[in-house]
C-alpha cells in the first residue's frame, strides 16, 4: 500500500484527469443504461417458467405473459367462441400485443366448469421498469370489446398485481431521486462527524464510484442479460460503500495531521494504515457477492454482477483518488474544524469504558438481540394457505401445457 500511495501523489494529476474521464464517460452512460437493462423475473426450472416454455412450443409465443383477462358471460348464458374471437381480435390491434385465447385455438381448457367464464393470455412487450405503459391502453380495450360483446371483462396479471392497480402506475422515485436522499441523509452525518467542508469529499468519491459502476454495467450488457433492478442497488450501495471507505481513510489523515505530520506524509499514512482495511473490505464483498452469478435466476445474477463491480470500484476510487484530492486540497477544505482530532471524545471514551468494564453484559446484549428478532420473524410467519379446489388456477388449463400459472406463480 505504501507503493500504491507514493504512485499517486507523485502522480496526482494524472489520477484525477483519469477519473474525470471516467466520471464523464459514466454520466453518458448512466442515461444509456436504463434501455439496455432487462425485467426478467423468470424462475427456471420452477412450474410457471415450464409452463411458459411449452405454451412457447406449442403455440409459439416467445414474449412473457403480460396480462390475463377474464370475461364472463351474463348468468344464464355461455361464452360463445365469436365473442372470444372479437374480444380478442380487438386485443390484437394494440402494437406489439398477442394474444391466445378460445376463440383462436378452440381449447375447451380457456373455459370455466359450464363454460360461463374464459380467459385470454395476453403477450405485450415487457417494460423497461415497474410501470406498464400499456397497461391502461389494455385494460381500456378489453373492457370496451368486452362490453361490445355482453360480456363483463377484468384484468389481472404480473404487471398488475405487482403495481397494485390496473393502471400500473407505480409512484415511486427514480435512481436519481433514490440517490439523492440517500446523499442528503449521508451529508448531514458526515457534517456532523467532520464539522468542516472536509463532509464533501466522500459524497464526491461516492458520486464518482457509482458514475463508474454504471460505465462498467453498461459494458456487461454486451455479454449478457442485467436486470433494471441492479440501477437501484448500484446506487444506494454504491453510496454507502463508497462513504464508509472513505471515511476510514479520511479519519485516519486527520488523526495523522492532528499528530504534526505534513500533508503528504498523513496521506501517505492513511493509505498505508487504512488502506489495508479498505482493500480487505473491498475483496471480500466483492467475493462473497460473485457467487450469486452462479444462479441460475436472471435477478439474482444481475446482483451478483452488480454487487460484486460496486466494491471493486469503490475501492480502486478510494485508494486512488482520495488520496490525490486529500494531497491537493485537504487542508483547505477541512475547515471550520470545530472537532479536533488531538480531543478525546468523552461520550464515546465512556461508552468504550462501559462495554469493557461490562463485556459479557455487551456480548449477551449483543447477540441476544438479532436472535431474538429472528424468533419474532418465525413466529409472525403466517402458514401457507392452500388453493381453494374450486379456484385452482391448474384446474383447467390447457391441455398442451403443463400445470402451473404461466406468469410464475
Amino acid at each position: 500500500m505504501s507503493t500504491c500511495a507514493h504512485f499517486v501523489l507523485r502522480h496526482r494529476w494524472w489520477v484525477i484527469a483519469f477519473w474525470l474521464v471516467v466520471l464523464l464517460a459514466g454520466g453518458t452512460a448512466a442515461g444509456h443504461l436504463p434501455s439496455r437493462l432487462s425485467s426478467d423475473f423468470s424462475l427456471p426450472g420452477q412450474e410457471g417458467s415450464e409452463t411458459q416454455a411449452q405454451l412457447a412450443r406449442s403455440y409459439g409465443v416467445s414474449a412473457d405473459l403480460g396480462y390475463l383477462p377474464v370475461l364472463t358471460a351474463p348468468a344464464g348464458r355461455s361464452i360463445d367462441r365469436a365473442d372470444v374471437t372479437a374480444v380478442a381480435n380487438r386485443l390484437r390491434t394494440i402494437p406489439g400485443v398477442r394474444v391466445l385465447d378460445y376463440g383462436t385455438t378452440g381449447d375447451p381448457g380457456f373455459l370455466t366448469e359450464g363454460g360461463h367464464s374464459t380467459f385470454l393470455l395476453a403477450y405485450g412487450p415487457q417494460p423497461a421498469g415497474f410501470a406498464d405503459p400499456l397497461a391502461a391502453t389494455v385494460d381500456r380495450t378489453v373492457k370496451a370489446a368486452a362490453r361490445q360483446q355482453g360480456l363483463t371483462a377484468e384484468i389481472t396479471g404480473y404487471n398488475q398485481l405487482s403495481a397494485g392497480s390496473d393502471a400500473g402506475d407505480d409512484g415511486g422515485l427514480s435512481v436519481l431521486g433514490e440517490t439523492l436522499i440517500g446523499a442528503l441523509g449521508a451529508l448531514l452525518v458526515l457534517a456532523f462527524v467532520f464539522a468542516s467542508f472536509l463532509a464533501l469529499m466522500p459524497l464526491l468519491i461516492a458520486g464518482v464510484s457509482i458514475l463508474a459502476t454504471f460505465l462498467v454495467v453498461l459494458g456487461l450488457t454486451t455479454f449478457t442479460d442485467v436486470s433494471f433492478v441492479v440501477q437501484f442497488l448500484i446506487a444506494l450501495v454504491g453510496l454507502g460503500v463508497a462513504i464508509d471507505y472513505s471515511l476510514l481513510v479520511v479519519s485516519r489523515w486527520r488523526e495523522e495531521r492532528a499528530r504534526g505530520q505534513s500533508n503528504d506524509e498523513a496521506v501517505i499514512t492513511a493509505v498505508t494504515t487504512a488502506g489495508h482495511a479498505v482493500l480487505a473490505s473491498g475483496i471480500t464483498v466483492a467475493i462473497s457477492l460473485v457467487a450469486l452469478v452462479v444462479v441460475d435466476v436472471p435477478l439474482i445474477r444481475s446482483m451478483g454482477f452488480g454487487g460484486m463491480v460496486i466494491p471493486v470500484i469503490s475501492t480502486l476510487v478510494v485508494l486512488t483518488l482520495l488520496p490525490a484530492l486529500l494531497s491537493l486540497v485537504g487542508p483547505r477544505v477541512d475547515r471550520p474544524r470545530i472537532h479536533k482530532e488531538a480531543h478525546v471524545s468523552r461520550a464515546w471514551s465512556a461508552w468504550a469504558r462501559g462495554v469493557v468494564r461490562h463485556r459479557w453484559a455487551a456480548a449477551a446484549a449483543a447477540t441476544r438481540w438479532p436472535s431474538s428478532r429472528s424468533s419474532a420473524c418465525r413466529s409472525a410467519r403466517p402458514a401457507p394457505t392452500p388453493w381453494p379446489a374450486a379456484a385452482s388456477p391448474t384446474t383447467r388449463w390447457p391441455r398442451s401445457a403443463p400445470a402451473g400459472w404461466a406468469a410464475g406463480c
